[in-house]
């Protein structure tokens, strides 16, 4: 009668040793990314494709099984991850419930800006631009808006702003009035 390649009692004995180090493992693994779940995972498909190495006639270990193990999560874990990216995919590690509600409100009110802002028009969002976004003065925004002077460019301004203010009230206004 022929030796068994697979001995089960030899294979549980291995299995358990080798899950002594799942910890270790799986703390490289979180270390790359990984969540902890997938780390079990990848960490059980390690071990299947070291039984099967195992059971080849003639394939020589060079290290210890646990290095083999880790050796071979890590590459299926950035094969896991390379596929992810190609297909776009992100999971969401975070809890809407969870989040800050000042953070929502902080969104919600950076949403009304911009609404405000795509309303206003295109002379005072051009204003708004020159003299906040990069820094201008009112002699050079007036020149550039062919305004009469500095003090009309300022008045302008201020009823950009006040157009702006409006919106932004009258957004929030209907938001609280229908929730959904």
């Amino acid at each position: 009668m022929e030796n068994p390649l697979y001995n089960p009692r030899e294979v549980k004995k291995e299995l358990t040793v080798l899950y002594k180090h799942f910890p270790e493992v799986k703390r490289l693994l979180r270390s790359f990314g990984c969540d902890a779940l997938t780390a079990e995972d990848i960490f059980q498909e390690s071990l299947i494709i070291y039984l099967r190495k195992k059971s080849e006639p003639g394939f020589d270990f060079q290290l210890a099984p646990i290095y083999f193990i880790k050796q071979t999560c890590k590459l299926l874990w950035y094969n896991a991850a390379r596929k992810g990216q190609k297909q776009g995919t992100m999971s969401l590690d975070f809890d809407l419930e969870e989040t800050p509600d000042a953070w929502m409100e902080k969104e919600l009110q950076y949403k009304q800006l911009e609404s405000a802002l795509a309303k206003i028009g295109k002379q005072c969002k051009e204003l708004l631009h020159l003299f906040y976004g990069l820094g201008w003065n009112m002699v050079d925004i007036a020149k550039k808006l062919d305004l009469r002077n500095d003090k009309v460019a300022k008045a302008q301004k201020y009823r950009c702003i006040q157009k702006a203010k409006d919106l932004v009230q009258e957004a929030q206004l209907n938001v609280e009035s229908n929730p959904f």
